[in-house]
């Protein structure tokens, strides 16, 4: 087993090589998961370097898909090579590394069992439509094949309200890490209590944005940790794996507050989930016992 020395100094090489943050250590952790070596790999909401999953990795190769609204929404737009409803034009078969822009509920059929792994990071709180998402996931894997995703925040953390970025007319610029916002106080805090919140801080304009994107924006799929559970329980894959990440204590008093407003949640402190499914060997004879959306 890779010992953490050695694991650090790998992620710390990549981050400097490639430019990544927090996806240097996820996408090593996932590789001594499920192993990208010599495997065909979907990832969904993302697009890690070619050198990185190719050369370095060893995949044999790579199709990354992701969703454009986020990147509307949020800003910086990053260039795409493709449509997801155009692959099925691209040379058969795939490049050995591509990216899609698009939903992965819009994988062509003809993908379909043509993955070994599928690997996303942070994108499971974006995906709207959770369990369609996972159906298709599903059907783009051979049997025996696994989907590992890491991902944080979600809604029911302390910090998932997931501003983006607001900058006011004084020039004060609310961030994700410096939103002006209590923990879980997006959870704790109705719309109109939040703008009034907001307004001991910045003007009206900055405010309502903050309000929208915490509330309206259609970027996150304000999912609690419960929700994520019951969609994978659902869907036609197994479950592996199934872990909180990145924990926060959450204050006793904060707790109680949030049980009685969100009666049957209980899972705040949280700040995301890994998980590993995987699709049964059995599944290609069980044909689709489980109807597309």
């Amino acid at each position: 087993m890779t010992d953490h020395s050695s694991m650090d100094l790998r992620v710390t090489a990549l981050r400097e090589r490639f430019g990544l943050d927090y996806h240097a250590s996820y996408v090593l952790n996932a590789d001594l998961i499920v192993g990208f070596a010599g495997k065909r790999v979907l990832e969904v909401g993302g697009s890690l370097p070619e050198e990185l999953v190719i050369d370095d990795l060893g995949a044999h190769s790579w199709l990354g898909v992701e969703e454009t609204s986020y990147y509307d929404d949020a800003g910086g737009l990053p260039a795409k090579l493709i449509g997801i409803s155009d692959i099925s034009a691209l040379r058969q078969p795939l490049p050995r590394y591509s990216i899609a822009s698009g939903k992965v509920e819009g994988l062509p059929a003809d993908l379909y069992g043509g993955f070994d792994v599928v690997f996303s990071i942070a994108a499971f709180e974006h995906i709207l439509d959770l369990p369609a998402a996972l159906t298709r996931m599903h059907e783009a894997l051979v049997p025996g094949g696994r989907l590992v995703a890491m991902f944080s925040p979600i809604w029911s953390a302390h910090d998932g309200h997931h501003l983006h970025g607001v900058t006011d007319a004084r020039g004060r610029c609310f961030t994700f890490a410096d939103s002006g916002i209590p923990p879980w106080g997006h959870l704790l805090m109705s719309p109109h209590e939040l703008q009034c919140h907001m307004l001991k801080l910045t003007d009206p304009v900055a405010a309502d944005e903050i309000v929208h994107q915490v509330y309206g924006a259609p970027c996150i799929n304000r999912r609690f940790t419960e929700d994520y559970v019951e969609a994978f329980r659902s869907s036609p894959f197994s479950i592996q794996r199934l872990e909180a990440t990145f924990p926060r204590p959450v204050p006793v008093e904060v707790q109680a507050r949030l049980e009685a407003r969100y009666p049957g949640r209980k899972h705040f402190a949280n700040n995301g989930l890994l998980v590993v499914l995987e699709k049964a060997i059995a599944s290609a004879l069980a044909g689709r016992a489980h109807p597309r959306p």
